[in-house]
């Protein structure tokens, strides 16, 4: 499957603020909206061309294969990102779970050897910590790894100019 988006110029693809040379250009937010919103009913395929449409005018090869690198290396790094978040919210999910399972261990104890109000007010902040990392686990993860196949997919895709 193809997606093909047409631009003036190859300053189209990146952001108007920025003025350095197309190798370290940061993508315009239009440009990747945009290739979201066309590429959001593909992404079941496994490869994906992106046909970036250009007045014949304006074409140059050299350019054209310093942008396909850098979007390239744009859609890697995306990629990389929201895999490294993804291990540090499952990270950080189990040291929750692993503070709630403590809280009511404690509680627990408390509750043999001491008053019974000590080991109902400890229960709560091990309930807390026991809900809030398995809410960080289910939803959290769910969106991250929806984000990294996203890039994935536009990291093995074709980049060609016309």
């Amino acid at each position: 499957m193809s997606v093909q988006i047409a631009i003036d110029h190859y300053d189209d693809l990146f952001s108007d603020f920025d003025i350095r040379n197309y190798e370290e250009r940061y993508i315009s937010t239009d440009f990747l909206n945009e290739l979201r919103m066309r590429t959001s009913k593909l992404l079941y395929k496994k490869e994906i061309k992106i046909i970036i449409k250009i007045d014949e005018k304006e074409r140059n090869l050299e350019d054209e294969k310093i942008i396909s690198e850098r979007l390239k290396s744009f859609f890697k790094n995306r990629y990389e990102r929201n895999m490294r978040k993804k291990k540090q919210i499952i990270l950080n999910a189990v040291v929750l779970e692993l503070f709630g399972i403590a809280f009511m261990l404690i509680a627990n104890f408390l509750g043999k050897y001491a008053i019974d109000y000590f080991k109902d007010f400890m229960l709560i902040p091990a309930w807390f910590f026991v809900w809030n990392g398995l809410d960080k686990y289910i939803f959290n993860k769910k969106i991250l790894e929806k984000k990294a196949k996203y890039y994935s997919i536009l990291n093995n895709s074709t980049i060609i100019f016309e």
